[in-house]
């Protein structure tokens, strides 16, 4: 059997050969099946965590050198042209942010190195970054910023906002005042901008119905999922339904006693994750292992919410190294259109055990919860 930590070390070994030895940034991808052309600056962020996590269990200096050129290229005008957000996009049809959600994979990643090396200049920079986002107390969400510090209008985009929160939470164990404040209403408010078809599944657009936004903005959402959108829709819901839950997690781990565990509408989240119904749809779904590692993110979930589960989150990443690894290049590369963006997303393991995994096994017939 191998071990995680054997695929940590063998992938950030294979990794720093694709660093740039000048810069310090990683290859960029083209953010999955949307297949927009991106800077080096979202995969620089993911391979910045796998590096320090790597050199935490294995004392190597060469991954401790590795995150450290990773953190001088995210602190580098190239990835901030203008001081203002990351440049994380290149579709000129689209924002050079990624919404929200590219600004809260970089923040993510500052704050782990900010612990890490000992930089706490780097928590500044995450905060700044995470305070510029206009914040509307009313309906708990945050404004998208431009690259160019322009004000941009809200990301309905549900786990942008969600991994927002995430990201914002693992800087207010560090850094109180208004970030801390920020996320704690955003906890408040998530009852309600939380949507969910009756199986649990997460709904990916935050409604404009609950937050009574001005009617041009609710006919073009109306016009934007017509029904015979509906079903990709579903498909993309479905990809996206661990990747939610991962960002829950990473809440939990930093605000354990929030009501919000407690509440209906997220336990029937937990339910549909843990369900048949679950586990066949996201065998073939292109967002899930193509793009998302849903074997990472149903495990961690599952180390978060669901207790005596370490067998089933042993099965289920043991499923993301068999469909995603490849043991000759020493990356997680395979099933995918996007190999550069798929190998970074390792990072999302870090936050696992180091599990013994049966690569041997179908990974979906062990994959079963047992009720307590």
């Amino acid at each position: 059997m191998i071990q995680l930590y054997d695929i940590f070390l063998r992938s950030a070994t294979a990794a720093i050969d694709l660093q740039d030895p000048e810069t310090g940034s990683m290859p960029a991808g083209h953010n999955g099946s949307y297949f927009d052309p991106e800077t080096p600056v979202r995969n620089t962020s993911h391979w910045l965590i796998t590096f320090l996590h790597t050199y935490s269990i294995s004392q190597e200096k060469q991954f401790f050198k590795a995150a450290e050129r990773a953190v001088e290229y995210l602190c580098s005008r190239d990835a901030r042209p203008v001081s203002a957000t990351f440049w994380h996009r290149k579709n000129p049809n689209k924002d050079a942010c990624n919404g929200l959600m590219g600004q809260a994979w970089t923040i993510e990643a500052l704050v782990e190195a900010a612990i890490k090396l000992e930089r706490p200049e780097l928590l500044k920079l995450a905060e700044d970054v995470f305070l510029m986002h206009p914040f509307n107390e009313d309906v708990g969400l945050w404004q998208r910023v431009a690259v160019d510090g322009t004000y941009l209008g809200f990301d309905f985009t549900f786990n942008h906002q969600l991994w927002f929160a995430a990201a914002g939470s693992l800087l207010a164990c560090y850094v109180k005042g208004d970030v801390e404040a920020q996320v704690e209403q955003y906890m408040n408010m998530l009852p309600f901008s939380l949507e969910i078809y009756s199986s649990g599944l997460i709904r990916h657009n935050n409604s404009w119905k609950k937050f009574k936004l001005k009617s041009r903005i609710a006919k073009r959402l109306r016009q934007r999922y017509s029904k015979q959108k509906l079903q990709a829709l579903r498909h993309k819901e479905i990809g996206y339904h661990s990747f939610n839950l991962y960002a829950f997690g990473l809440i939990k781990s930093c605000r354990s006693q929030n009501s919000f565990w407690g509440c209906k509408k997220f336990e029937k989240v937990l339910r549909y994750i843990l369900s048949q119904d679950y586990k066949n749809q996201i065998k073939d779904n292109k967002y899930g292992y193509p793009y998302n590692p849903p074997g990472f993110e149903v495990a961690f979930s599952l180390s978060q919410f669901v207790p005596n589960t370490v067998e089933e989150q042993g099965h289920w990443i043991a499923g993301q190294i068999q469909r995603c690894y490849d043991f000759d290049k020493n990356l997680m590369c395979l099933a995918t259109k996007d190999p550069m963006t798929g190998a970074a997303r390792l990072y999302e393991a870090t936050r696992l055990s180091n599990f013994k995994l049966n690569l041997n096994e179908n990974p979906y017939s062990a994959v079963t919860h047992k009720e307590n």
